[in-house]
């Protein structure tokens, strides 16, 4: 084990909290952007294509925050604070993103949903296989008995759901960044 010593005009002038809230700006910016590819998605294949590429990205977005947050600390940075600055700037910038969604959902395609599930029974019913399966009477019934989500429901469970992969990237990532930092002060840990 190693000790870090932190002296009063050191570069840890705010919490983990207050940088995580500064890059959840800019992790809520990345996630719109993500959003709204994959919304407009369907319509372009580039887009689907620049959805999915960002979303491979996002891991290494965190990882670049966690690392540059563990350099400022002098390499003091444990795996927890790493992970809670990943936590929370996923948690703030999901819901920058959740707002923005909602606000798409809600007023500027308020029937996006019902078009996915339409398009969706449109999809399994070409497939001779999926005409008169149970998945695609089930979509039928949710559009009868009113039982697709609104946009707030949608909303809610996709930030609850970046919050929840996010916090799991982002203890990967601290645990990397972590073990490239020992191995940076040639610091062999102790047991």
């Amino acid at each position: 084990m190693y000790f870090c010593i932190v002296e009063k005009n050191s570069n840890i002038k705010k919490s983990v909290y207050a940088h995580g809230a500064e890059h959840g700006v800019v992790i809520g910016i990345y996630l719109t952007v993500v959003s709204m590819a994959l919304f407009y998605g369907g319509t372009s294949t580039l887009l689907s294509l620049v959805a999915l590429l960002l979303l491979l990205g996002f891991p290494g977005v965190l990882f670049v925050i966690e690392r540059r947050y563990h350099r400022s600390t002098g390499g003091c940075a444990d795996i927890s604070a790493m992970w809670l600055l990943g936590l929370v700037s996923t948690l703030c910038g999901s819901l920058i993103c959740g707002i923005a969604d909602y606000a798409w959902l809600e007023f500027v395609s308020p029937g996006f949903i019902l078009e996915q599930v339409n398009a969706a029974i449109e999809a399994y019913n070409s497939l001779p296989e999926m005409r008169d399966t149970e998945v695609v009477a089930s979509l039928k019934r949710a559009i009868e008995m009113g039982m697709l989500p609104t946009p707030i429901e949608f909303v809610v469970n996709m930030i609850l759901f970046t919050t929840f992969a996010g916090s799991i990237l982002s203890l990967i990532a601290a645990a990397i960044v972590n073990m490239l930092g020992v191995k940076e002060r040639n610091i062999t840990p102790k047991a």
